[in-house]
């Protein structure tokens, strides 16, 4: 079983635009047509049973038409994170039409919505409806990829909503903050309520960190992701594979156990 727990696709007709913007907007490669017939076609090549499609919208605008795309995508390998702006504001309908939709979650990118995480005045009461219908949040954490003035979103603001918000379950991607993680072992690690994805931090993290972070905050609350298609998932998972720190075991879980008890039980 392995489970890729951060994936991005578009609409087909949308999928090149949206990815060369992206791309273009952070100087980053890209692994991928971002469309749903690549991924599954690079799913089964792999071997990936299940992917995590994560959907942002930009700008309040954007999330109705993003969401009704991504309830209407019938696919059964895939699990569904939705969109909110947090300066949408209509969200507890929505959140509902997403719920009642088999929308397992909300993913939140502070750098392209242009919010910080931890405002109180613009994110809280977005937080505690999401709690209130029993969803998850997904954060990307850290930088883009490596770390700058300007970033929206970082381990010790995630480390403050989750001390305000006990109830609301969150996963912080980049293995809790790309090329931020002294800050991730020092907030994030051992959170009860936070979990973290490990897309992009291979190539960046000296094992020795890793596994200080990994065996603080327990492998069991991690999950293999790769961030297609701005990551690679054939290499993403030759990486996870030769980590060196776990067993067999703790690997397996990391792959894809983890997720499965978390997303499909």
């Amino acid at each position: 079983m392995i489970i890729d727990a951060h994936t991005h696709i578009f609409p087909d007709k949308q999928a090149a635009f949206i990815l060369k913007n992206t791309a273009d907007l952070f100087g980053v490669p890209t692994f991928g047509l971002a469309t749903t017939a690549d991924l599954l076609m690079q799913m089964d090549e792999s071997g990936v049973d299940y992917a995590v499609i994560h959907m942002v919208a930009p700008a309040p605008s954007n999330v109705r038409d993003t969401n009704t795309w991504l309830i209407n995508l019938k696919q059964d390998r895939f699990i569904k994170f939705g969109t909110i702006h947090p300066h949408f504001k209509e969200f507890d309908d929505e959140l509902k039409r997403l719920s009642d939709n088999n929308v397992t979650g909300i993913k939140f990118q502070p750098d392209i919505q242009q919010f910080d995480p931890d405002d109180r005045s613009t994110t809280y009461a977005l937080y505690e409806a999401i709690a209130r219908h029993n969803m998850t949040v997904m954060f990307h954490v850290g930088g883009e990829p490596l770390p700058g003035p300007d970033d929206r979103s970082k381990p010790d603001m995630i480390h403050r909503v989750a001390v305000d918000f006990p109830d609301l379950i969150i996963i912080a991607a980049h293995l809790g903050g790309l090329n931020m993680w002294d800050d991730v072992y020092r907030f994030l690690a051992g959170m009860d309520n936070i979990y973290m994805e490990s897309s992009l931090s291979y190539p960046y993290i000296h094992p020795d960190l890793a596994e200080k972070i990994i065996t603080k905050h327990g492998h069991e609350k991690i999950f293999f992701g790769t961030d297609y298609p701005f990551g690679s998932i054939k290499k993403s998972l030759e990486a996870a594979r030769s980590v060196p720190f776990l067993t067999e075991e703790q690997s397996l879980d990391i792959l894809g156990r983890n997720a499965y008890n978390f997303f499909l039980v």
